[in-house]
């Protein structure tokens, strides 16, 4: 933690030597309210989604969870993931869930959860950038949506030669996936609720640049970039992302917001995506260290 507080200070010291404070700070003080209150509000939909689609993975995996609790343990897991890096919280539902479902079960809906947002971001950007003449983005995008695809249904019919006592860990893990690929209807489901996820994360972003004075900011550019963005600010280097991700949207969007404008709302995202879920979840988590205590 130490060391991710170190290098996230470093990033934002470098960020405000070439993106004044105080023009950021005027950016955020003159904010549109009704879109700024609109975007807040949003956020209140990422653990429902989240919640939702871990409980239908999980029934497909014949593990009947409540919604509460489901609820209960994504809010806590938000807690996680603000101070560990990349999204490491996730893995707190294997040991809450310790002793009523094996691990490489809990593992492998998180794994397939996380393919599912890949591959959702990268449908985005590739959308986005081609509408928008981002031609090498979208080539890249549309290698990487490609091989997202490709890739695990390899994993999944072809016999891996593993350890005999890897190999069945390994076997447990991807079974979420071939539950999802053998029952269309789960598997619409889970996409649903990972494009709802995602597409509230987008429109919020988008609103936060009309908040901020980029009234002109069209919401396929914001399409195209943020996805970016986001799997920059995966990288383990810094607490939830953040200044690799403004660092991102600063560069990906200059023809369309000024540098104080971006670095605005990568700061709201954060807040919004990442603080404000940690904070409310501390009770969760606490909730769930006693559970399982």
């Amino acid at each position: 933690m130490a060391i991710l507080a170190a290098i996230t200070v470093v990033i934002f010291v470098l960020l405000f030597r070439s993106v004044s404070f105080a023009a950021v700070w005027g950016v955020l003080r003159t904010a549109r309210p009704i879109p700024l209150a609109i975007g807040i509000l949003l956020t209140g939909t990422f653990p429902i989604f989240s919640a939702l689609r871990w409980q239908a993975v999980m029934g497909g995996l014949g593990r009947r969870i409540p919604t509460g609790e489901c609820a209960s343990m994504i809010m806590a897991c938000f807690t996680l993931s603000t101070f560990t890096p990349s999204k490491g919280g996730d893995l707190g539902r294997a040991w809450f869930l310790h002793g009523r479902v094996p691990v490489t079960t809990v593992l492998g809906s998180v794994l397939a959860e996380r393919l599912f947002d890949v591959l959702t971001l990268l449908g985005f950007c590739l959308v986005g950038s081609w509408v928008y003449h981002w031609r090498t983005l979208a080539l890249i995008a549309g290698a990487l949506l490609a091989g997202g695809i490709i890739g695990p249904a390899l994993l999944l019919t072809v016999r891996i030669p593993l350890p005999r006592k890897i190999g069945p860990r390994v076997e447990r893990m991807l079974e979420a996936l071939r539950v999802l690929l053998r029952s269309p209807g789960l598997f619409s489901l889970v996409l649903l609720y990972t494009l709802l996820n995602w597409l509230a994360s987008l429109v919020q972003a988008w609103l936060f640049y009309r908040s901020l004075g980029a009234v002109a900011m069209p919401f396929g550019r914001v399409c195209a970039a943020l996805p970016v963005a986001v799997f920059i600010g995966l990288l383990p280097i810094t607490i939830a992302g953040m200044g690799t991700r403004d660092a991102a949207l600063i560069r990906l969007l200059t023809a369309h917001a000024a540098a104080p404008i971006s670095l605005g709302v990568g700061m709201l995202y954060s807040l919004c995506g990442y603080w404000l879920p940690g904070v409310v979840g501390i009770p969760f988590l606490r909730w769930a260290l006693r559970r399982r205590g």
